[in-house]
């Protein structure tokens, strides 16, 4: 039995999937940076004991230095470089538009850059159940290709902030 598809929408549908995907992507990674920060929104850091560089420092004395997390690892963001998607389909009949529905909202409520959606010309089916070439009815082929990306602009900030404010803040000298 034939389940024709209409071309567009099974288009549309992929490109969305993509774009959810990358929405998913660019989540996990945002939930990734909010571990680096406690439940007021201060950098986690990590204090370090280091034998004391200050002028008059014995051998015994240590500074403790402060260190922001975030700066100090590795920030692997990801993003969907490309897919490649490949599916088996017959080629099914052509279906003529409908006529437009009547535009309920007048064009000065619209923003300047949307434009009422109309169907022109014909839109083709396809038959996804169709198998060829050995392949299982409605058999499709994902390949996603993922790249990592240079820090956006406001964390490369955010980090060079955050590296900024590291450092010594306060010695310890033992008691003599």
């Amino acid at each position: 039995m034939a389940a024709d598809t209409p071309l567009p929408g099974l288009i549309e549908a992929m490109a969305g999937a993509v774009i959810d995907a990358q929405d998913r992507i660019e989540r996990r990674q945002m939930a990734y940076l909010s571990e680096y920060f406690d439940e007021d929104n201060r950098p986690k850091s990590v204090v370090i004991r280091m034998p004391s560089m200050q002028p008059d420092a014995k051998v015994e004395d240590e500074d403790l230095y402060r260190a922001p997390l975030l700066p100090l690892v590795s920030t692997n963001l990801l993003r969907i470089k490309d897919v490649e998607i490949s599916f088996d389909a017959d080629l099914g009949h052509l279906v003529e538009p409908a006529a437009a529905p009547a535009v309920t909202a007048s064009m000065d409520a619209r923003p300047g850059w949307e434009l009422p959606r109309e169907a022109t010309r014909p839109v083709l089916q396809l038959d996804t159940t169709a198998a060829s070439g050995g392949r299982k009815a409605g058999s499709v082929r994902v390949v996603m290709r993922v790249e990592g990306s240079e820090p956006s602009d406001g964390m490369a900030r955010l980090m060079a902030h955050l590296a900024q404010t590291q450092g010594v803040f306060q010695t310890f000298r033992p008691e003599s």
